[in-house]
């Protein structure tokens, strides 16, 4: 009994062992673990270190970029403002294309665009100068304005080109290719204009027609005369410088007169080119006028 009763303990105190034998080998695995890590840090720490030496430089770099983001931007500013408010600013060189009646001189009067004026308020403003530009001028019909260097501006003029000349209650004044009339200048080989004193409205149209004619055609006319007739009530007759005589329709004829050159070209003696319907000529004196 007594052997049979050892045994029984011994092989309860066995398996109650074990468990725990097995329990001290995992610690005694987990700190070897332990010791293991801490004898060579690197190996568990490398990433983590890594990582945060990366962010530290990404900081770095991002906060630098933004302070010589707003170094630049204050300082193109203040250099901008400088350049506004120094000599540098101001107007040296003007050139003036575009201009055929027009001298240069009479560009920069009108458009008051001048040398020592600030190049940044002439740009600012280039669409209220083009509109004065044409109030103190009406030759100019329209500009534009074009900064080409730190000290020059290019001006391009639109023309109205003067299309003849008119006398008015016993003053001349140029008709303008737009039918604007201003005073006229001392040149006598202008078109004259007859017979629209009393007719500003067909004076208008007709100038504006002319305008559209080419000017080695417009420079062969000596006079225009408004010279209705029931049949024909908006008949023009144009004296050329040639010796013809040309009849036309003031709304049509703009685009007429282009056939004029040619036709002028096939008549043997001075006459009459007839461009109201169609286009024809005859000699003086071979027609019944």
């Amino acid at each position: 009994m007594t052997t049979k009763s050892s045994k029984e303990e011994v092989g309860l105190d066995k398996s109650h062992f074990i468990p725990e034998h097995q329990q001290y080998a995992q610690r005694l695995t987990a700190l070897e673990k332990r010791r293991a890590q801490a004898d060579h840090p690197h190996k568990g720490g490398e990433r983590i270190g890594h990582k945060a030496h990366k962010i530290k430089w990404y900081r770095y770099f991002t906060s630098g970029e933004r302070v010589a983001k707003l170094v630049c931007l204050f300082g193109g500013g203040l250099l901008l403002a400088l350049y506004v408010i120094s000599p540098l600013s101001k107007i040296k060189q003007i050139q003036v294309v575009g201009n055929n009646e027009l001298s240069a001189g009479q560009v920069e009067k009108a458009t008051q665009i001048h040398p020592g004026r600030y190049i940044w308020g002439v740009y600012a403003d280039r669409n209220a100068l083009s509109q004065s530009a044409h109030k103190n001028n009406p030759q100019v019909k329209s500009i534009r304005v074009r900064v080409t260097g730190p000290q020059a501006v290019k001006i391009t003029v639109q023309e109205n080109p003067v299309v003849g000349l008119v006398e008015i209650k016993q003053r001349d004044y140029d008709v303008l290719a737009n039918g604007q009339l201003q005073v006229a200048k001392s040149d006598k080989s202008k078109i004259t204009y007859q017979g629209f004193g009393k007719n500003r409205t067909v004076l208008r149209k007709t100038a504006v027609q002319i305008g559209k004619v080419k000017p080695v055609i417009r420079n062969g006319i000596s006079a225009i005369a408004y010279r209705p007739t029931k049949i024909s009530p908006r008949r023009l007759v144009i004296y050329m410088r040639d010796g013809n005589t040309v009849y036309a329709d003031y709304k049509t004829v703009g685009k007429k007169l282009a056939y004029y050159p040619g036709i002028a070209a096939t008549m043997k003696d001075p006459g009459v080119v007839d461009l109201q319907v169609g286009a024809y000529s005859y000699s003086y004196g071979s027609h019944d006028k």
